[in-house]
């Protein structure tokens, strides 16, 4: 029970609790204080270094992602040019078949005409030859 005025004991309690506080405050309270505190600030230092890392590996993959966009649409144009390309040598070559098969064509019909001609030539001089040979038989005498 609590006696007013109190007894010296109160008075020795409250002198062992300052000591024992000022006693834990020193070696207890501020040294974990201080590690909270330093553990806060790094914390706060690695969240913040993740943020910058964070923002720039976004920064990064926006660039490669239009790098990549930009090189795709190089790669459509070239594929269209190559493609462009390949279409007009197809034709010059189409034209250049045509043109070489219309030549051809025109040798082998000259050619077909003159040994058509050469053999109607042939034909026109057996024919005449055969002729005068039956004429000669028939008649029985050189023609």
């Amino acid at each position: 029970m609590l006696k007013i005025p109190p007894d010296y004991t109160f008075l020795i309690q409250i002198a062992v609790f300052v000591a024992f506080w000022a006693l834990v405050t020193r070696l207890w309270f501020r040294p974990a204080l201080r590690i909270i505190r330093e553990r806060k600030a790094r914390s706060e230092g690695a969240i913040g270094e993740a943020r910058t890392i964070e923002a720039e590996a976004e920064r990064l993959r926006a660039e490669h992602a239009a790098a990549l966009d930009q090189t795709r649409s190089e790669a459509q144009r070239e594929l269209q040019e190559i493609i462009r390309s390949a279409e007009a040598e197809q034709k010059r070559l189409i034209a250049e078949a045509g043109t070489e098969a219309r030549r051809t064509l025109v040798e082998v019909q000259t050619r077909v005409a003159e040994e058509v001609a050469q053999a109607r030539r042939a034909l026109r001089d057996e024919a005449a030859r055969l002729a005068r040979m039956v004429t000669e038989k028939i008649l029985a005498r050189p023609v």
